[in-house]
């Protein structure tokens, strides 16, 4: 990842942790003094490094690990704020990448039931006994990061 390449990955974590929003190209362009077509190429490029995920059409950022641009069953909590995060592990690194006590309110994906955690100071103090099972296995994420 080159110096530019990263100097927007940068911005769009700052906008999206303030925002609660990915920021277009054209967002992002407008706050950095660029063009939208330099920073949708650059946006293609962290893509193909995996340093975010874009939405299918290729513009649109859908996933910025651990954030959700999207609505998921991960609600997340910090800092005074809220987010969606992309799974179960995603969620508890929302508190963790913000240095900040949450709360995580989501529910089983297989029974339904409701399931509430709570981070405080970098630590699980509700939510014990949660299993988190990844049913690809980790080599194989990126072949469809979505569904993983």
């Amino acid at each position: 990842m080159d110096e530019l390449d990263l100097r927007i990955r940068n911005h769009v974590y700052a906008s999206f942790v303030r925002d609660g929003v990915a920021p277009t190209p054209e967002v992002a362009a407008a706050a950095l003094g660029s063009d939208a077509k330099w920073v949708e190429d650059a946006y293609r490029r962290l893509h193909d490094a995996h340093a975010l995920v874009l939405q299918p059409d290729g513009t649109e950022i859908r996933m910025l690990n651990p954030f959700s641009a999207v609505e998921t069953s991960y609600h997340v909590e910090a800092g005074g704020r809220s987010w969606f995060a992309n799974c179960a592990w995603d969620a508890l690194g929302i508190p963790a990448a913000l240095h900040a006590d949450g709360r995580i309110d989501s529910a089983c994906p297989d029974c339904g039931e409701q399931l509430e955690l709570e981070v405080q100071d970098g630590e699980l103090v509700r939510g014990h006994g949660l299993l988190v099972h990844f049913v690809v296995p980790a080599h194989r994420w990126w072949e469809d990061i979505a569904f993983t």
